[in-house]
């Protein structure tokens, strides 16, 4: 009953009902989808339509080596000792093959330390912390998606660099994500722009942030830009102050999370226009001819433009689809030989699945805000291909430890 559901809700999904004889048949190859669905909801919530959307297809066209995929989704809590207690939980009564899940980055650091110590197989679903696959790396940790934190924090800091403001200020939420993305925006404007330096740093608890007090700060300070990896909440109460103390009208502002639509859509036209930024942009600027018909199947099914973490939930899936094809077995240890360097056809087209560090080197658009018939768009968008933003191998191996 079950797989029959499952197939039903497949089909459902994409618009078309193959008949039951030419369903994939046999137990379910079963995926733990393990992810922060309330503590980054903001986030985390297009995660399983990207999923459901890549289970609705593989089974549709007779699931992964005969057999249906299914992707069980599960809420991590948001807390690292309830989120593991959960993953065992699951790990223990469900077997299933392998784990995955968009995570804050405690908890994905969390759940790499967990695969390492029990030889289990993850496969992290979106690119929330770089120490998980370098300082922390190791033989069954992947990742199904990229670009890295210090990769795109790279792509948006030469777009940066380009506007020659020298005097930077940042605000960032005080945990992993923030400190790791302010470590890697400042390397990287370093690389480009020597000679900028920092006159004022703020943190913030989730949740937390006193947004006019922070951006009287940074007007006191002088600065001539500010960079912030914040989301959610708070990011939108940082925005809206900004715009009423007027520190959006006299400095340049970079986010690593501004261009999403989902906080576009919300901001509507209160966005400042002029933020460099990562772009979510399938439909408007598509890699592939493939990314443009996903765009449009996921617009179709869920009434929505792409969302970024659904764009990663559905290569995550194709990495996991592919893996188990290529290997021809859901036993671990072939998995992993079988992912490490793995080359595969994707939504972005062809794509190596490191080595060196268990990463695909797919990329991500950079642009800037604007307002466009009182809409915030992305403007001079280019998509930067992630080969070309990655440390060297030497750096990597510096870092991940064997």
């Amino acid at each position: 009953m079950k797989i029959r559901l499952a197939l039903l809700v497949s089909a459902l999904l994409l618009g078309s009902l193959p008949a039951w004889a030419e369903a994939p048949k046999g137990e379910p190859i079963l995926i733990l989808d393990i992810s922060s669905y309330t503590a980054g909801a903001a986030f985390v919530t297009p995660t399983r339509q990207g999923f459901d959307l890549a289970e609705a297809e593989i089974n549709v066209q007779g699931g992964v080596l005969g057999r249906p995929i299914h992707f069980d989704h599960v809420d991590d809590t948001g807390n690292p000792e309830e989120a593991i207690t959960r993953l065992q939980q699951h790990l223990l009564q469900d077997h299933p093959v392998l784990f995955t899940g968009c995570n804050l980055a405690n908890i994905e650091l969390a759940f790499s330390s967990y695969a390492k110590q029990n030889k289990v197989l993850e496969i992290s679903g979106c690119s929330n912390s770089d120490t998980a696959m370098w300082q922390s790396g190791h033989a069954t940790m992947f990742r199904g998606t990229g670009p890295m934190v210090y990769s795109f924090n790279r792509m948006i800091a030469e777009r940066a660099a380009t506007k020659g403001k020298l005097k930077w200020a940042t605000i960032n939420q005080n945990y992993a994500w923030g400190r790791e993305n302010l470590a890697a925006y400042k390397e990287n404007l370093a690389a480009f722009q020597p000679n900028a330096s920092w006159v004022a740093e703020y943190w913030t608890p989730i949740g937390k942030i006193d947004a006019g007090s922070v951006v009287n700060a940074i007007l006191r300070s002088g600065a001539e830009a500010v960079y912030t990896s914040m989301w959610g909440k708070d990011l939108v109460q940082f925005v809206r102050e900004a715009k009423k103390r007027g520190l959006s009208d006299h400095v340049l502002i970079v986010s690593d999370n501004m261009g999403r639509p989902e906080f576009m859509e919300q901001m509507g036209s209160e966005i400042p226009e002029g933020v460099v930024t990562n772009g979510t942009l399938p439909l408007e600027s598509p890699v592939t001819p493939s990314m443009k018909a996903f765009a449009e199947k996921y617009g179709a099914t869920y009434h929505q433009s792409v969302r970024y973490t659904a764009l990663q939930a559905y290569l995550t899936a194709t990495v996991i689809a592919e893996a188990l094809r290529q290997a021809g077995t859901t036993e671990t240890e072939k998995l992993v030989r079988t992912l490490n360097g793995m080359k595969f056809d994707s939504l972005y087209g062809p794509l190596t699945l490191r080595a060196i560090d268990h990463v695909p080197d797919n990329g991500v658009w950079v642009g800037e805000t604007a307002i466009k018939d009182g809409k915030p768009v992305i403007v001079n968008a280019e998509y930067k291909d992630g080969k070309n933003y990655f440390p060297p191998d030497s750096y990597i191996l510096t870092l991940r430890k064997p």
